[in-house]
């Protein structure tokens, strides 16, 4: 069993890679925490999970272009890490990230 390596081609610029977790993604129907890492290029949000089993199907890229709006919010149980990502198409995303207003601060500021 590989596990995948976040890799950013030519042309992108990596912010940041920090620890975190997500809580929502559309792939699943509930919120779950998952615990991965974070990758923020200037052309998209990726997230790796961790674990031994089925991290592929809970790991994710979204590009910057598709975000429709982000906004703070709480993790369970009420823990203010939170940053609610909602796509164009609808799909919501919630990362959980210590230091969030950073991160919610470079997304904001990177929107087309």
């Amino acid at each position: 069993m590989s596990k995948k390596v976040f890799e950013v081609p030519s042309g992108e610029e990596l912010f940041a890679k920090v620890s975190g977790d997500c809580w929502k993604m559309p792939k699943l129907s509930i919120n779950r925490q998952v615990s991965g890492k974070y990758y923020f290029t200037d052309k998209r949000i990726a997230f790796l999970a961790s674990g031994l089993i089925g991290t592929e199907s809970v790991s994710f890229e979204i590009e910057m272009k598709d975000i429709e709006s982000v906004k703070t919010c709480t993790t369970p149980p009420f823990f203010p890490f939170g940053i609610l990502i909602t796509m164009k198409n609808g799909d919501k995303y919630k990362l959980s990230i210590f230091k969030r207003k950073k991160y919610y601060e470079w997304i904001k500021n990177h929107l087309s």
